[in-house]
């Protein structure tokens, strides 16, 4: 092989591609992880349980997607090299784990499938987003909201994939009232539903025989594998440019390597990896975006969980009322994944962060004051909240990655920080919820308004403070203020020692000892020339 010879550069047609093809990969993500929504009333009835035990089982998936985070940061960030393979072999493990859940027959069983397929959803949710990061360097921002958006669009399918296979109500007890113990055969399942301001129940009974859900899950589960076959071939077809990848990084200096490179224990979870060499300020940037990452995630799970619950409950919206709009939320979302794709090709990400927060913010103003008045600023308020909520995942990975470094154990701890906001959320809002009333739901929204946008500023203040990582000019400063506090440490080093210049040059006469640097100018010069120099915080 040429020793000359370099790794190839993607083109932009090769970008576009790959990344349609990952916008496909959360599509599959989509589909294999939620289908659990439109067939939970057929899993209650194959097990035999009620809806409690159902819910905690298909939770399992939040659990492993924890896990999974942990795990993927730690492989992307040692083998940055194989992302393809691990989004590959993680789809085809997690196909397999959704076309098990039909044919488990315990609710604990469910659980432990469930825990398995977020797992493999964390590890993939890394892998990928570490391939858009490293295609589109500083212009990933706006992929990074087109492949989050993918994950609304297999939520959106998997419903009608799921339909025609769904159980069918027995059609001579559609409308029965139970008033007592309800008997049923082995070919019913029961499903019961409470009116509200009633206290009377409804009994549906479903003939469980037309329950045939395992084919809808395995229809998204091999959809799932037909897509993994693409990146089997991406990685299989990339050996040779994996090798020049690894060629070069070897022989680069900790300056000149690349996002790819492969870490140490000790570089993962060290700070200063991603932020040049400086700690503190990647402290900050983790700190401070960890914290954005809760609000972000925090804010969707309310607005997306209570919104139905606060129609019903505090407007008196209809159960089909209440379902509709939550609907619309969840298509304003997704129609805000897609707008954020848009704008932020021409709106640089600090901008474009202020700009959604600040709209989360006035939307939940607005809640407040109009959000009791009626129903109609429920309808048109709740869907531009839901707008602005959209992109602010996606965008903190942009902004983080603007400033540092994002390698995976930074999107570990990211993903971390959502789902700590999340649990944090939703149990906060379920207390205020049951204990001081349905309003409280739109003070919790004001609340996360407030703090998304006030972190907000201050990331784009500390952010400002060093720009862009991938600004040259910014970097040669950085190493300009390295470079004179090592000459600097040098001299004052010399003058508490007490030298003389002038024993000092008699002494350099007669030795192969460098001169001391009286000249920064000087010093600079010749680490320059001889490149030679390595910045003090490299070697700590």
């Amino acid at each position: 092989m040429d020793s000359t010879e370099r790794p190839k550069e993607q083109t932009t047609v090769q970008k576009v591609v790959k990344t349609i093809l990952l916008v496909v990969v959360w599509s599959c993500i989509g589909m294999c992880l939620e289908i659990t929504g439109p067939t939970l009333i057929d899993l209650k009835i194959r097990i035999k349980t009620d809806y409690e035990s159902i819910s905690t089982a298909v939770s399992g998936r939040s659990a492993g997607f924890f896990i999974g985070s942990a795990i993927g940061g730690v492989l992307v960030d040692k083998f940055g090299l194989y992302c393809d393979l691990m989004v590959a072999v993680c789809l085809d493990l997690m196909a397999v784990s959704a076309a098990a859940i039909p044919w488990v027959p315990s609710t604990e069983l469910i659980f432990f499938v469930s825990l398995c397929g977020g797992t493999f959803e964390g590890v993939i949710n890394i892998a990928g987003q570490k391939l858009i990061i490293n295609m589109w360097k500083e212009n990933s921002a706006s992929p990074l909201h087109i492949l989050h958006g993918g994950f609304g669009i297999g939520s959106f399918i998997i419903p009608l994939i799921a339909n025609p296979f769904l159980a069918k109500l027995a059609p001579d007890d559609n409308n029965a009232t139970a008033t007592g113990n309800v008997s049923c055969d082995s070919q019913c399942g029961l499903n019961f539903t409470t009116t509200p301001g009633s206290t009377t129940t409804t009994e549906k009974r479903y003939l469980a025989e037309t329950s045939k859900i395992e084919y809808g899950y395995a229809i998204a589960g091999l959809i799932a594998i037909v897509v993994s076959v693409v990146f089997y071939t991406y990685h299989f077809c990339g050996s040779k440019q994996r090798k020049l990848l690894k060629e070069e990084q070897d022989n680069a200096t900790n300056h000149e390597k690349s996002d790819t490179r492969t870490l140490s224990f000790r570089e993962m979870f060290n700070p200063a990896t991603c932020a040049g060499g400086r700690f503190l300020y990647g402290i900050e940037i983790f700190v401070l975006v960890f914290l954005f990452f809760m609000q972000a995630v925090g804010g969707e799970r309310v607005g997306g969980k209570f919104i139905r619950a606060f129609s019903i409950d505090y407007h008196h919206f209809s159960t089909d009322d209440g379902s509709y709009i939550n609907t619309v939320f969840w298509i304003a979302f997704a129609c805000g994944r897609v707008l954020g794709f848009i704008v932020a090709k021409w709106i640089p990400i600090r901008i474009l962060i202020l700009i959604e927060t600040g709209g989360c913010l006035a939307s939940s103003i607005a809640l407040v004051f109009l959000g009791t008045s009626g129903p109609l600023a429920l309808w048109v308020i709740m869907p531009i909240l839901a707008v602005f909520i959209a992109p602010l995942f996606p965008s903190g990975i942009g902004w983080a990655n603007f400033h540092i470094e994002v390698t995976g154990i930074a999107i570990t701890v990211f993903l971390l920080g959502g789902s700590l906001g999340g649990i944090i959320y939703m149990k906060l809002i379920g207390f205020l919820y049951d204990h001081y009333g349905p309003e409280t739901f739109l003070y919790t929204l004001l609340g996360y308004g407030i703090a998304a946008f006030v972190l907000a500023v201050l990331m784009d203040v500390v952010g400002a403070q060093h720009g862009s990582r991938f600004n040259k000019d910014n970097t040669d400063d950085t190493k300009d203020i390295e470079m004179k506090n090592e000459w600097l440490t040098e001299k004052l080093e010399e003058d508490n020692k007490g030298y003389d210049a002038s024993e000092s040059v008699k002494d350099n006469e007669k030795t192969d000892n460098p001169p001391s640097y009286d000249s920064y100018q000087t010093f600079k010069r010749d680490n320059v020339k001889d490149n030679e120099f390595h910045p003090t915080s490299e070697r700590l």
